[in-house]
């Protein structure tokens, strides 16, 4: 009965320590975090979204563009940028189970054996062998008297939300990246095959120039001008090539699908103006909503969460530490042919700290409170930034909702300006020069019609990822 009442012994001991342990425990060096006030416009420039629409994670079907979610497909499925982003993540993740676990206790277990033998001093040629054997367990507890580990756990839970909200904006970012690629390439194409039509007609009217100065109805200098304006277009042609091939490249780096697949599912083979989707009407909701769900503001203000909490971390590792430590430990001995057996128990606190560190420990926390302030105005500056790329995404939606319809004006105009000069330069009305003046005017027109149309879609790219995705409101036009 003895043995039974000292093995309960060590259990009621480490009870009555953890008791008055969690009694001492839950000190607070600090205030709760609350996030910095900022600055919020009542209302964006132009007219927005009443209430926050939350749209489909894959946005850009909006577009109904088969190249576009081809291409966005495979970049999530295969994408160096994505799978950083979401590594970064695991590790946030790993580092907050590390940190929670310190939070109890840690039992270890430890057995040995030991053979010996001995020589007797008393008789010569006397020796003894003796056998030891040792195993138990042993308890380690760190009590968080001044909330080192609790505030360690808050900062690693506040970067794990960071790092998610990041994963968030890589994913944003990667698939505005698509999309304006893909329209980027469209447009590029469409500018291309405008060349390419433009030198064929000047081909075309080379020919028709050569027959009239052969029966003398036109001077060198036409066909001259006529083989000038065919060279320049071949050489914007070239460049114009060169620029689409920059922007199947950048495709293929974001998707890792190779040049032909880009060029096949763009349809850069076709000889007519490239299709170009159009984007839907939107409008974003209310700032306060927007700015309440961007990714770039939660991960700023997650990591500004997180210095906060290590400021009071590195105040409390400058207070003492309590530790309580608990062995059990069975021993069994074997010597000179008898046998003990029995077993051994410890259990207790101890208290640790530092009594001169020449300043560590004070340099620390400042060293703290400076990454606090660090990070609180880089919450102040991402919040500005996404106020100012709202905006500018609003802006240029109606700059390109406007030049869409003047150049779409300007082209028809255009047309039919070239088709009266090139029928009056057939029948001797008007010189090659008003000809190729027509022309250029026309193909101006053209381009600025192409560029409207990419900037159209590229502007509601633009306001989606400005407004973190999440926020943006479809609006009837």
């Amino acid at each position: 009965m003895r043995t039974n009442n000292l093995s309960f012994q060590p259990i009621r001991a480490t009870a009555l320590y953890l008791a008055a342990a969690l009694g001492l425990a839950g000190c607070s060096l600090q205030s709760a975090y609350v996030t910095p006030a900022q600055p919020v416009p009542n209302a964006w420039s132009s007219p927005s979204g009443q209430s926050s629409q939350t749209m489909d994670n894959e946005w850009w079907h909006a577009l109904h563009d088969p190249a576009v979610d081809a291409l966005a497909d495979a970049a999530f499925a295969d994408n160096p940028t994505l799978a950083q982003a979401m590594a970064r993540l695991d590790e946030a993740r790993a580092t907050l189970g590390a940190n929670n676990a310190a939070k109890g206790p840690t039992v270890s277990a430890s057995a040995g054996v030991t053979r010996a033998k001995s020589a007797s001093t008393g008789a010569p040629g006397t020796t003894s062998l003796s056998t030891s054997a040792s195993n138990g367990p042993s308890l380690n507890w760190e009590v968080d008297l001044f909330g080192r580990i609790r505030n360690s756990v808050q900062a690693a839970q506040s970067r794990l939300d960071a790092r998610t909200a990041d994963a968030v904006e890589a994913r944003l970012t990667l698939a505005s990246d698509v999309v304006n690629g893909v329209l980027s390439l469209r447009a590029c194409e469409s500018a291309r095959n405008v060349l390419v039509e433009d030198i064929a007609s000047r081909e075309k009217n080379l020919e028709m120039t050569r027959r009239k100065l052969a029966t003398g109805f036109a001077a060198p200098v036409d066909e001259a001008r006529a083989v000038s304006g065919i060279a320049a277009a071949k050489t914007n042609l070239a460049s114009q090539q060169e620029q689409c091939t920059r922007q199947v490249n950048a495709l293929v780096a974001l998707s890792g699908k190779d040049a032909g697949t880009v060029r096949q599912l763009i349809g850069t083979s076709n000889t007519t103006i490239a299709f170009m989707p159009a984007a839907p009407a939107a409008a974003p909701a209310l700032p306060a909503a927007v700015l309440a769900g961007h990714p770039n503001i939660i991960s700023a203000d997650r990591e500004a969460a997180a210095a906060w909490a290590e400021i009071a971390v590195a105040r409390a590792n400058r207070l003492p530490r309590l530790d309580l430590a608990a062995v059990l430990t069975g021993q069994w001995i074997r010597a000179a042919g008898s046998t003990l057996d029995f077993t051994t128990w410890s259990v207790g606190p101890s208290l640790s700290g530092t009594l001169f560190d020449g300043g560590a420990g004070k340099a620390n926390v400042s060293a703290a409170e400076a990454r606090y302030r660090r990070a609180a105005a880089s919450l102040q500056g991402t919040v500005r930034a996404t106020v100012q790329e709202v905006e500018n995404a609003l802006a240029a939606q109606a700059s390109a909702q406007t030049r869409m319809e003047s150049t779409r004006a300007a082209t028809s105009a255009a047309r039919t300006t070239l088709d009266a000069t090139e029928a009056q330069w057939k029948a001797g009305a008007v010189s090659l020069f008003e000809l190729e003046d027509s022309r250029r005017q026309f193909a101006s027109a053209q381009d600025a019609e192409i560029s409207a149309r990419r900037d159209q879609a590229q502007s509601w790219v633009a306001l989606v990822k400005a407004t973190g995705g999440a926020s943006t409101s479809n609006t009837e036009q």
